[in-house]
């Protein structure tokens, strides 16, 4: 609580503390440009991996019901990990980066 004999102390006016940035429970407010890259690259290679996984369970299932082989893996890549694995990446990059060129300016200033 604020008496009156704090009401002048800036110091108690601006006592909420900011907290780093986190990502996925990782602080990453002071990482480098360098560890964020490294980050995302990960992020997206377990996103491509996960839906690549799906697609091939995916194709699998479709292949057992429909009766028709899709059986080249081929789509499973083309058409559903890659294009998750590059959107995921492009998303990764934009917030990772963002941030460590927010926090650039912000520390600046």
């Amino acid at each position: 609580m604020i008496s009156a004999e704090n009401i002048s102390d800036p110091g108690v006016a601006g006592a909420a503390v900011q907290s780093d940035a986190t990502f996925f429970g990782v602080p990453i407010g002071r990482l480098g440009l360098i560890p964020r890259v490294l980050i995302s690259g990960a992020c997206a290679f377990i996103s491509f991996f996960i839906a690549f996984v799906l697609a091939i369970i995916g194709v699998s299932i479709y292949d057992s019901v429909s009766g028709i082989s899709l059986a080249n893996l081929n789509i499973a890549y083309l058409y559903f990990a890659a294009p998750v694995g590059i959107l995921a990446l492009v998303a990764f990059l934009t917030y990772l980066i963002g941030g460590w060129v927010r926090a650039k300016f912000s520390r600046a200033q």
